[in-house]
């Protein structure tokens, strides 16, 4: 028998006037950084939904965040394709690093390096200490879109917008590949807790789990929503999974059958008017979400 969960809309926080596109929650806090079109980079406190604390306001569209805790340091990538390092207690600019010829979609770091996801198609990966870049690489005519980590091997798979998946090591050389992975841009990406699935929504509104034990193949697809399937978020411990979508949804989904539990929307829940750009766990209870209609939402799962 399916299991019933249930969502309560806890806050939501408003204060961009642009597209929020970029979203970070610290595991350490449980603070949560935005980022959006208008340019500004805010702090929230979940607790106190009105006290948004501005960070830094840049001249561009903002595409990523990934925040270094070591060090308290924000890595902001932007629309052209620079990545801006600023210090969290001060907001003074540490570093404007510029590699990317295009938007840096995606960035994400694990034992000291920060990985980020080109508009040009490359994939850099860049020492956190001193912000030098190590290696920067090449992989397609169209843009990187999305990197996730292996949970327990040094592998990290990037989605492209030309349909494709590769799985790479810490060297940036090609492990894997699903050349075909979409019929179209590949969005979102994210790993099972044990490693053994990989889940990957497109443009192509579709959400597909790959099982990634020995090489990859494909063990699933599902039409999980009307429109682009723009971010996936998987519970660390727990055994439920997020999707959001171009379509202004937000779906909860079963980590073990794969099966839909739960649809938020504007008429159900209250919650966005617009396309769903991104969601993240903020705890085993709790997600946060962002979205085109400028707001910022916190969300409390009961199951």
């Amino acid at each position: 028998m399916q299991r019933k969960v249930h969502v309560e809309k806890l806050a939501q926080f408003s204060g961009h006037t642009g597209n929020i596109y970029g979203l970070y929650c610290s595991p350490v806090s449980g603070k949560v950084y935005t980022g959006a079109s208008d340019g500004y980079v805010v702090e929230w406190d979940l607790t106190k939904p009105d006290e948004g604390r501005l960070i830094c306001r840049l001249n561009e569209p903002i595409y990523s965040i990934y925040l270094f805790e070591p060090k308290q340091q924000l890595w902001i990538g932007v629309a052209s394709g620079n990545i801006h390092v600023v210090d969290l207690i001060t907001k003074e600019e540490l570093k404007n690093i510029s590699v990317h010829r295009s938007g840096v979609f995606d960035l994400k770091g694990r034992d000291g390096k920060i990985l980020a996801a080109g508009g040009d198609g490359s994939v850099s990966i860049f020492n956190a200490s001193d912000y030098s870049l190590e290696k920067c690489r090449n992989f397609s005519d169209k843009s990187a879109r999305i990197l996730a980590f292996h949970p327990h091997k040094d592998i990290v798979a990037v989605g492209f917008s030309d349909c494709s998946i590769l799985f790479l090591n810490e060297k940036l050389e090609v492990l894997d590949a699903k050349m075909d992975a979409h019929g179209n841009s590949v969005f979102s990406l994210a790993y099972t807790p044990d490693g053994q699935y990989l889940l990957s929504g497109g443009r192509d509104a579709m959400l597909k789990i790959w099982k990634v034990t020995e090489g990859v193949s494909l063990f699933q697809e599902i039409p999980a929503h009307n429109l682009h399937v723009h971010s996936l978020s998987v519970q660390k411990e727990g055994s439920m999974f997020l999707s959001s979508s171009m379509d202004k949804t937000i779906k909860i989904w079963d980590l073990e059958g794969f099966s839909l539990l739960k649809v938020i929307d504007k008429q159900r829940n209250n919650s966005h008017v617009n396309s769903v750009n991104k969601i993240v766990w903020v705890n085993e209870s709790d997600f946060v979400s962002i979205s085109d209609d400028k707001l910022v939402m916190h969300w409390r799962v009961i199951s």
